[in-house]
């Protein structure tokens, strides 16, 4: 192999590499219409860039007040009133905000479940969910006398081409994973 094509292939490996070098500076990230970091479901930073002169993300999190709807709400599986470990990792970091928090009066749990089943079981679990969702919460450290629970039962956000009455298809059961869901209203102090 010639020199020429020797320092080429170092050249290429070297500054494909460099981006490893740097993987602790996450530093340019996506802002949403606010002007606010945006956050995944984690509460990582959306990063758009290896590099940059300074480090937006370390240390902060999203206000309180411009929660996007992934920190907003608590999603379950189907007919199940059970934390995975996604959502039991979003509520761990909730929680710590909320108490760490002196602007929030209340909370607000809501339930909602799919309309796959009868209405008055999907009321049902709408409520343990919520009741699931205030239950890990209060574990967590937050104070759950000023939090409100409620099961609203069937959510309509998605159709997927489900009809009443009849068995769901696996692809209707994911396309109504939506509506599977617990809405955290924070209401803030005047």
């Amino acid at each position: 192999m010639t020199y020429f094509k020797k320092a080429t292939i170092l050249a290429i490996v070297g500054a494909m590499m460099a981006p490893a070098a740097f993987a602790g500076e996450f530093n340019d990230v996506v802002k949403n219409t606010h002007g606010n970091i945006a956050h995944n479901t984690f509460g990582n930073c959306v990063i758009t860039k290896w590099t940059s002169n300074t480090d937006e993300c370390a240390g902060k999190a999203p206000s309180l007040r411009n929660l996007s709807k992934e920190w907003k709400n608590v999603y379950f599986d189907f007919n199940k009133s059970t934390l995975n470990v996604k959502e039991k990792a979003k509520l761990d970091q909730l929680s710590k905000m909320i108490t760490d928090s002196k602007e929030v009066q209340n909370v607000d749990l809501t339930g909602y479940a799919d309309v796959v089943g009868n209405t008055a079981y999907n009321k049902r679990l709408s409520l343990k969910r919520a009741q699931t969702v205030k239950s890990y919460l209060a574990a967590k450290g937050l104070k759950t006398r000023n939090v409100k629970v409620q099961g609203l039962g069937e959510s309509s956000n998605a159709k997927c081409g489900y009809t009443d009455g009849k068995k769901a298809t696996a692809e209707q059961i994911a396309c109504l994973a939506e509506d599977r869901r617990v809405e955290i209203i924070l209401n803030f102090v005047k």
